[in-house]
């Protein structure tokens, strides 16, 4: 998911585990195409993204906000222009596929296809395919963009009159609504089908402001690289565990076990060389996360058509697993980085002008 904002690196622990989720999630969908109850805990990721998204947002824009210094509409826009230029790519990639089924397959219709882009490219989810359950047909990561940026206003709205007193108010009911939607939905899911898309709504906000209270209540502490080390394996260890989720194992890892890896993580003083290696990891965890999927749905089409035996479909997995990686260190350099360049420098020029109103 979203790393800190461009020359913000006060916390690199934090972006090696952002980066370490980002190849769990990747991990978890390589698996999927074969057994789909693979990994059952590593889809939490996302929540644990959402408690990261929360701290580092108000760690580069509390004050901003509380202050008045940068409105609502300044805000969105710098979101926006951090999230949206690999989404854009993402879901274009995801067209492609989606006019080679028309063209070969006659599934759908090009009619379909038309209206679900225009609604993957508002972030709007699309009901338009029936026969699929995903609420995101075109590139499945981009439902939890939605609800990151529906967070995120919520916050930015509130900020000005959001006291710490307000705040535990408002995390502690978010928690009960997580809860309830673990309830329905049998563990920590939703908003990522046609079906549970609106639970996405209980699910972002209790990770999203725990990670703001743990903004607001942070210790200075000092600890040491290898603990950083070892808390990202253990991140990962968690992710990983062929745990089934009863519902209250999802539960205990969002509301208890995320919060204290973030508070942790984010007093991490990792030496030079390990810092070098978390903040290249946060970079690519966001291309990583938001362009796999068109990628995974290529090669699924693959393995529809060939019949692999075990070692040959770890082989193959590993070269698509390789293929996003790269291609991902790709966007990132040579699209991504000079197209933010160019929106940021452009957001000042209209700052400059008055267009906007911010910092």
């Amino acid at each position: 998911m979203p790393q800190s904002p461009q020359g913000l690196h006060r916390f690199p622990a934090l972006d090696g585990l952002r980066g370490a989720a980002a190849l769990v999630v990747l991990a978890f969908h390589l698996l999927q195409q074969r057994d789909l109850t693979a990994l059952p805990l590593a889809g939490l990721a996302v929540d644990f993204f959402y408690t990261l998204s929360g701290f580092v947002i108000a760690f580069a824009y509390e004050q901003k906000l509380r202050s008045g210094r940068m409105r609502l509409p300044a805000f969105l826009w710098v979101r926006v222009e951090r999230l949206y230029p690999l989404l854009l790519l993402g879901t274009l990639m995801g067209i492609a596929p989606a006019m080679l089924a028309v063209a070969f397959k006659g599934t759908i219709t090009y009619h379909q296809v038309a209206s679900s882009s225009v609604l993957a490219l508002l972030l709007l989810p699309s009901y338009v395919f029936p026969q699929w359950d995903t609420a995101y047909p075109l590139n499945m990561a981009s439902w939890s963009l939605t609800f990151e940026l529906v967070a995120n206003a919520i916050y930015a709205i509130m900020a000005p009159s959001l006291t710490l007193r307000r705040l535990v108010q408002l995390t502690f009911c978010s928690a009960i609504l997580l809860i309830i939607v673990a309830y329905v939905n049998n563990g920590v899911a939703g908003g990522n089908n046609q079906d549970n898309f609106v639970y996405g709504f209980g699910r972002v906000l209790y990770p999203f402001f725990v990670g703001v209270l743990l903004f607001r209540l942070r210790l200075s502490w000092k600890i040491d690289s290898r603990t950083g080390i070892l808390l990202t394996l253990a991140l990962v260890g968690l992710l990983l565990a062929p745990v089934h989720d009863s519902g209250l194992t999802s539960v205990i890892y969002v509301l208890v076990i995320f919060p204290v890896v973030v508070g942790i993580g984010a007093n991490v003083q990792p030496s030079a060389a390990s810092a070098k290696i978390f903040r290249l990891f946060g970079n690519l965890s966001y291309p990583i996360y938001i362009l796999q999927g068109p990628i995974l749905r290529l090669g699924e089409e693959m393995l529809r058509h060939w019949q692999l035996t075990r070692p040959e479909f770890y082989l193959f997995t590993s070269i698509e697993g390789l293929v996003v990686l790269v291609f991902s260190y790709v966007a990132f350099v040579a699209y991504d980085v000079p197209l933010r360049s160019y929106l940021t420098l452009r957001y000042k020029q209209k700052l400059a002008i008055g267009v906007i109103a911010g910092p």
